[in-house]
Formats: C-alpha cells, sequence, structure tokens
C-alpha cells in the first residue's frame, strides 16, 4: 500500500483503514444516508492518511465509512493526505466535512461555522485587510461553507452569545430568533459573560496561568509589589500623549475603543513616562532589555532623553515594524505612514538572543474588525521581537497590557509574562481570545 502516491485519490482495502479518535460524537440516522448512497452511490471520496505501519488513519467520512463497512465493501475510494499532516489540519478536515454530512440544528451550524473559521486561521493565520496579504479571512469562510461574509459573522457572533448566555436562546427554534434576540445584547455584555464562565469553568491550565497573568490594577501600584532586579524583559506599549481616541475616530477605527480607554494627557506625559521608566528600572535584572513604542511624532527626542535620564542606556536606530499598507490623516500632505518604532534599551550589558538580527520586523497589522484594543499588535510580531532578544525561560514584564497579546507571545516562547491594565473590558476579551485558541 505504500506505493500510492499522496495527494490523489485510489481504491484501498476497507480492512486497512483504522478509525481512531474521532470528533464525531453522534452518527445521525444512517439508514437515511445508507438509502441514499444504494441510489446515487459514494459521490465523494474518503479522507485518509498512511500511518508508519503502512496502514491509514480514517480522517473523514466516518458515517460512510460505517455504512461501507456494514454492507461488507472490500475496497472504497478515498483521498490520501502525508503522515505528517498536523492535528489542527485533520480537526479542520473532519470539520469540513462534517459541515455537507450532517443535518444540524441552527445552533450546530453557527458552532461549527465559527471552530471551521478559527481552525483555518490557526492553520493560515489572520489575514489583513488590502490586497496582496496572506491568511484566512471570514470571506475563505464563507467561500468553503457557501455563505455570504456577513452571514459568518453573523454566526460566529450567535455563537458567541449562545455561549454566553444559553439559557436566553432556550426558546430561540430559527436563526431568525437568534439574530433578533442578539441585535438587543451589548458585545461588551456578551464577552464578559464568556469570560466569567471561563474562569469559573474547566479551562486548561494555560489559560488559567494566563489568566492570572493578566492582572487588573494601576501598574504604578502593582511594580511596587515586584520584587527589586527579577525580569529580564519590559516591554512597554503605553498611552502615547497624542490624543490617540479622537485619532482612531478620525481613521474610522474607534470601535475597539472603549470608553475607560486611559489616554495622558500631552502636559502630564513627560512626568508620566519618566515614571514608568524608573518603576520599570528598579524591577530589572542586572542586565536586561527594555521595548518601548513610542509616537516618533512629536516624542522621539524627549523620550529617548527619558530612558536615558532614568539610567538606561539606548540608541536612536530604534526597532522598526514595517507595514504592508499605510495611513494619513492628511494624504494631500503626507505621505501615508506604515512603521511604528520602538526604542530598546539596557540596564548592565545583556546579550541580543539573536544576534546579528535586522531592526526591521515586517508584519500584517491585525484586522481593524479583530481588533480588541487601539495598538493591538499580531502575536507573530511580539514573538519575533520577544526572542531576539530574550531567551526561553525569561521574566517579561508587561507594564500596559491592552489586548494582552505579549503575554500570550511569552508564553508560547516560554517564558514567564506578567502585566497590568486598568480596563476590565480588554481583560474580557484576553479571556475569551485565549480560551478560543
Amino acid at each position: 500500500m505504500t506505493n500510492i502516491d499522496v495527494g490523489e485519490v485510489a481504491m484501498v482495502p476497507l480492512e486497512s483503514i483504522t478509525v481512531g479518535e474521532r470528533a464525531r460524537q453522534e452518527m445521525g440516522d444512517l439508514n437515511e444516508l445508507e438509502n441514499s448512497m444504494k441510489e446515487s452511490g459514494l459521490i465523494q471520496p474518503l479522507a485518509i492518511k498512511v500511518m508508519e505501519d503502512g496502514r491509514f488513519l480514517l480522517l473523514a467520512g466516518e458515517r460512510r465509512f460505517q455504512i461501507l463497512r456494514r454492507n461488507k465493501v472490500a475496497s472504497i475510494p478515498v483521498r490520501i493526505y502525508p503522515k505528517d499532516i498536523t492535528e489542527i489540519e485533520i480537526k479542520a478536515i473532519e470539520l469540513a466535512e462534517n459541515f455537507y454530512h450532517k443535518n444540524m440544528e441552527y445552533w450546530e451550524y453557527d458552532n461549527l461555522v465559527r471552530e471551521i473559521h478559527q481552525l483555518q486561521q490557526a492553520i493560515y493565520g489572520v489575514k489583513a485587510p488590502g490586497p496582496g496579504h496572506s491568511g484566512w479571512s471570514v470571506e475563505n469562510t464563507g467561500n468553503m461553507v457557501d455563505a455570504s461574509k456577513g452571514g459568518v459573522s453573523t454566526a460566529i457572533k450567535r455563537a458567541d452569545a449562545r455561549e454566553a448566555f444559553p439559557e436566553l436562546f432556550d426558546h430561540c427554534k430559527t436563526q431568525k430568533d437568534a439574530s433578533n434576540l442578539m441585535k438587543k445584547m451589548d458585545e461588551a455584555v456578551i464577552k464578559e459573560a464568556l469570560a466569567k464562565r471561563i474562569e469559573l469553568g474547566k479551562a486548561s491550565t494555560t489559560v488559567h496561568q494566563l489568566a492570572n497573568s493578566f492582572i487588573i490594577r494601576d501598574f504604578f501600584v502593582g511594580v511596587k509589589e515586584i520584587p527589586d532586579g527579577i525580569m529580564h524583559l519590559v516591554e512597554i506599549d503605553p498611552p502615547y500623549g497624542i490624543d490617540l481616541s479622537n485619532l482612531k475616530k478620525s481613521e474610522g477605527e474607534s470601535r475597539y475603543i472603549q470608553d475607560d480607554y486611559n489616554e495622558v494627557d500631552m502636559d502630564d506625559y513627560i512626568e508620566f513616562m519618566m515614571k514608568v521608566f524608573k518603576g520599570c528600572y528598579r524591577v530589572m535584572a542586572d542586565h536586561s532589555w527594555l521595548l518601548c513604542w513610542f509616537a516618533p511624532e512629536p516624542w522621539f527626542e524627549t523620550m529617548h532623553q527619558l530612558i536615558v535620564g532614568a539610567g538606561f542606556s539606548t540608541t536612536r536606530l530604534c526597532g522598526i515594524w514595517t507595514k504592508p499598507s499605510g495611513q494619513s490623516r492628511r494624504p494631500e500632505m503626507h505621505l501615508a505612514n506604515s512603521y511604528e518604532m520602538f526604542f530598546y534599551a539596557w540596564k548592565g550589558r545583556p546579550a541580543i538572543n539573536k544576534a546579528g538580527r535586522s531592526n526591521i520586523f515586517n508584519y500584517s497589522p491585525v484586522p481593524p474588525q479583530q481588533k480588541t484594543h487601539p495598538t493591538e499588535r499580531p502575536i507573530e510580531l511580539m514573538k519575533d521581537i520577544y526572542e531576539t532578544f530574550a531567551f526561553p525561560g525569561s521574566r517579561v514584564l508587561i507594564p500596559f497590557l491592552g489586548s494582552g497579546s505579549g503575554l500570550i507571545a511569552a508564553d508560547e516562547l516560554g517564558m514567564a509574562g506578567v502585566g497590568f491594565e486598568l480596563s476590565k473590558g480588554y481583560r474580557d476579551s484576553f479571556l475569551v481570545k485565549i480560551h478560543n485558541k
């Protein structure tokens, strides 16, 4: 059987296929499907992968497999996937198969659409807006399940709302009933309820650890409880002191700026940032790194002087996050800005983990419709930055957590992250995000 080419459709002995652990719990009405197969034949091949012993593992089509087996069919048509296919790819294949071969209640449909969408984004990444970007979008999911972009978005929102308030949806018999109920519910309330259920439920150890690392407290209060000299990396994404709320509204991106987003007045900004840098310096180890995002206009030189004044060494040759496209509020006068900058500074004489790496980090931004915070950055970007400066096992402090992407990045790199945030709404969104990963 090893002479069969991967990717082709071929006939294989049914007895050579192993079912294994399956996501499907209920087989549904097999008699109805059996009658349909006897009338129309097997229209679509089953999906299998090659195992080390030369046998095959069933990936999708268990209902058809069971019918073929009880009818003693000797050989069946299959599509063969490589043995190194990942678990998440296997699950995506099975979910897509279930979508087409099982009669579903509306809420089952919503849950399945949401899970398919999340799995495909986990495999291919989240697609940024604009042409030429790679990744998976809501539109891609729509094409996959034969639904409109709006239909997919609504199904995902219904699934979230039902998960948060299942008792409210008990009397909803159709998608229309659920959609009408959902329109009366506030998105922030849904996320808050989901977050509460996650904390009280049987979440994984990782989810609980990350949840405990996201501390709702003023940084200046919380940092006083951290001992001297224990942090290896500090990543600061502070308020920018540029009236960001109004700036984002003028750019049409105000949906993810909450009423309790904490900006700092320009008149108080210098004193605020000096206090931040001094608090961080105290808790940092003898040889450690500080990263600080900032608005170069108007704060470039001021931030440089504040960092040096707090006791750090640094350079004006900053780290730069470049994006595929840019924005400008005055396109008739200004070029579209397609980058963000961060100072990297050091206490003592630490070593860069990725010695010789370029200061350019090229990543697509988080799509606006998926942001939960105005300065949210993609997790892959944060992982690249963190592991450029720090090593696995490092302790990471994030004074202003925002979306919490830094905590996820640190955890995926084997680092221990902790941070502070004033706005509970951002923590609720964070809990929902890590629960769905």
